[in-house]
């Protein structure tokens, strides 16, 4: 079975509360560095405590296939949005043996890694089809043709982890329309942001010759599944914990992922031709390059975004409502899971220090290039650097995640 070039019928998206619903389950879009170092950092925990790292980036997403075969779904529809959502090309080639000649995960890799077989996610979708163990036995990063998998005679059953039903919040204060918010002078319009935004197709090629990719805004996107992303993460963090690993330096390593996204995410975004053409032209300073930025964010699927203070250089406070973290945590886990602990939105925790670094310890406006040498000594550099604090949590029983960004 072959993915179809021509004549794909999109999938239905439902926009709720700052969520991208298809098929029933919210959708992010990440780029590939942040999928890259995400990946790499559950690696890393290889050897600690029981939990196979390998076993938990494959396993996590055959659960979420599961789900969508149970809402309505074929094997060729789950093939076709393999590539709708970025993945790149899945084909099936026999009863046991598939590849994809294009791969979002196949063709990078974090910087910090030597070339390895690396799709497991790729597996772990294939799984979820098949109902059968699933192994990569080739990597295009090992420079082969294509990423192949094989699939064994071996029954594979995973239990759902969406154990919990938490409703997202559909209350939602507008734009600075909202106790405690600073007023803000800005002829940046949100709402026309994210209407021209609409137009642009967020979704993999799948015209001839079909990639299956998302290359958009100067980056390579995927539509993820929001829940596999918090499975992997909040499951390696509460492995480190329980093997003795300091909290703080075990969030450091998911707070650090979400730097990086904001790095290459936020900075290619603001970097290219669509933000210069359609953002540009609303902004008079610094401040506006924020507010433009959080539009953007708000058809991510992260949840919503709104700015409630900003002190230029000193201090940016952000609100996010139905955050993605927070209810998909909610959704596995009893919040007893980490008591009074509000420092538990970790992408978000880094994604928006990184969104105060691309403007108040580098200026993004400059057009560097953003290269990993760069990251490191400029933008990841201590001197200069600011601190993130989460006040807020839904996690903890919060009407919204809050987040303090200070020097």
């Amino acid at each position: 079975m072959k993915y179809p070039k021509d004549n794909y019928e999109h999938p239905s998206v439902t926009k709720i509360g700052g969520h991208n619903i298809i098929g029933g389950l919210n959708r992010v879009y990440h780029c590939n560095f942040y999928n890259a170092y995400l990946q790499m950092a559950v690696l890393l925990t290889r050897g600690v405590g029981q939990q196979d790292p390998s076993d938990l980036l494959t396993d996590s997403v055959t659960p979420l296939i599961k789900i969508l075969k149970q809402n309505g779904y074929t094997n060729l529809d789950l093939i076709q949005e393999f590539s709708y959502c970025g993945f790149g090309i899945l084909e099936q080639l026999d009863e046991l043996h598939w590849q994809t000649p294009r791969s979002h995960y196949g063709e990078v890799l974090c910087s910090h890694s030597k070339p390895h077989n690396s799709c497991y996610f790729t597996a772990g979708y294939i799984q979820g089809i098949v109902d059968k163990k699933i192994e990569e036995v080739e990597c295009k990063l090992l420079d082969t043709a294509a990423d192949k998998f094989i699939g064994y005679n071996e029954t594979i059953s995973l239990d759902n982890y969406l154990i919990y039903d938490f409703a997202l919040q559909t209350e939602i204060p507008q734009v600075f329309a909202f106790d405690g918010c600073q007023e803000f002078n800005t002829q940046v319009d949100e709402v026309k942001i994210i209407s021209e935004l609409e137009k642009i197709p967020l979704c993999g090629n799948y015209n001839s010759p079909a990639t299956g990719l998302i290359e958009v805004f100067n980056t390579v996107l995927t539509n993820h599944f929001a829940d596999y992303y918090n499975r992997i993460s909040y499951e390696t963090y509460f492995a480190l914990c329980d093997a003795g690993i300091p909290e703080e330096d075990s969030k450091e390593m998911f707070i650090q992922a979400g730097h990086v996204c904001a790095f290459n995410t936020f900075g290619r975004i603001m970097c290219s031709t669509e933000w210069y053409n359609l953002i540009v032209p609303m902004c008079q300073n610094k401040d506006d390059w924020l507010h433009g930025m959080v539009a953007i964010i708000n058809i991510l699927g992260w949840g919503v975004y709104r700015i409630e203070k900003i002190e230029v250089e000193k201090e940016l406070i952000m609100r996010v409502y139905n955050s993605y973290e927070g209810i998909g945590f909610r959704r596995m886990y009893l919040p007893e899971k980490v008591g009074n602990d509000k420092n538990t939105s970790f992408l978000a925790m880094g994604a928006i220090l990184g969104l105060a670094h691309l403007l108040w310890k580098i200026d993004i406006r400059d057009k560097p290039e953003l290269t990993q040498d760069f990251y490191v000594k400029q933008f990841n550099n201590p001197d200069n650097s600011y601190i993130i604090e989460q006040t807020d949590s839904i996690i903890t029983g919060d009407n919204y995640d809050r987040f303090i960004v200070s020097k």
